[in-house]
């Protein structure tokens, strides 16, 4: 069953009035059972109780309708007369009773009434006034979260959906390729690309995924890569420590291997390498990538996810919780992320 949260605030908000409402009642049973029997001094008590509930609600919609809006002299305009009402109606109602005697009142019995039930009347219209702005603040606030939350959950799905149009399109090609010469390499190339491109478009979208499930990614990416070559390139993959119980961000840390292999000149430095580390430690993700890099090179600028897309992405999920260090100098190209991972099973968003 689903119990949404605003559900369980109304139900909790129908529970503390109801409270409030049989108590007052009651309050007034008590006080009248000094001069009535119990049975007419609770009757006594809702005569009185119903007109302030009637202004009490009725004050709500009013707020809502003018006060929230700005027309304050038509909220005091109609307040003042649903105010008269109710007092008029009090007082009507404390009538139809025996007279308790004016030793019980500063004035005479009539006037005792009218003063109490103004006093009480206008303490009912503050506290209502009071809770509606409270609860209309509270709303507009909840409101404002749930629209940031669906903003935030929106870029970082767009975010997720940048895979490396460049390495795509050049995977593609190299397949058509082994098609054309009908090579035995077409077939197990098509399946990685498949098995990649569906981690991507589906397990992508969930909130958060298996870090062996990242990893495995990882080891069909840097497969593909080295499927393009026709010598073997030098891709050192190393993992410590046990990655089954760790959940995390799904496509973090795969752009981090595709930018390291994008950039690593293999195509004009016979020396060219690349260097993965990844180590957990207590509960804490240490990811590496370290790659050869010729300056005098030019790279294209369209393709890739970027490393400014994943600060964005890191930023969102991880707020200040990680760290992602880059250092471009030399003939080398680093970069280091250290961010907390999670034992806990997410539910999935599809």
């Amino acid at each position: 069953m689903d119990i949404r949260p605003w559900h369980i605030t109304d139900r909790l908000k129908m529970a503390i009035q109801v409270s409030a409402w049989v108590s007052i009642v009651a309050l007034y049973g008590i006080i009248f059972t000094n001069y009535f029997s119990l049975g007419l001094s609770l009757v006594r008590g809702l005569l009185n109780t119903v007109p302030m509930m009637v202004l009490f609600y009725v004050n709500l919609f009013l707020v809502n309708h003018f006060f929230e809006k700005g027309h304050y002299l038509r909220y005091v305009l109609l307040n003042t007369v649903l105010l008269g009402v109710v007092v008029c109606l009090r007082v009507a109602f404390n009538s139809l009773f025996p007279e308790i005697g004016r030793e019980a009142f500063l004035q005479n019995e009539q006037q005792g009434w009218v003063v109490g039930a103004i006093a009480t009347s206008i303490a009912v219209l503050v506290v209502s006034t009071f809770y509606q702005v409270l609860v209309n603040r509270y709303e507009r606030e909840r409101e404002a979260q749930v629209i940031i939350q669906e903003q935030q959950e929106a870029q970082l799905q767009f975010l997720r959906a940048q895979i490396n149009p460049h390495f795509l399109f050049n995977t593609l090609n190299n397949i058509y390729s082994l098609a054309v010469v009908k090579s035995d390499q077409t077939a197990p190339m098509v399946l990685r690309l498949s098995n990649l491109l569906r981690y991507v478009v589906y397990d992508g979208r969930n909130d958060r995924v298996r870090l062996k499930q990242e990893i495995h990614q990882i080891e069909e990416y840097i497969a593909l890569f080295q499927m393009r070559s026709e010598t073997s390139l030098v891709i050192d993959l190393q993992i410590e420590g046990d990655p089954e119980p760790y959940w995390l961000e799904p496509m973090i840390l795969i752009p981090l291997v595709e930018n390291c292999l994008k950039h690593c000149d293999f195509d004009s430095n016979p020396d060219a390498f690349v260097q993965i580390r990844l180590g957990i430690r207590e509960e804490q993700l240490q990811f590496e990538t370290l790659n050869s890099k010729d300056d005098t090179r030019q790279k294209d600028k369209t393709g890739g996810v970027g490393l400014q897309n994943i600060r964005k992405r890191l930023q969102l999920k991880y707020k200040e919780a990680y760290k992602l260090s880059i250092f471009p100098g030399g003939d080398q190209f680093r970069v280091q992320l250290s961010l907390p991972l999670s034992t806990q099973n997410p539910s999935h968003h599809g």
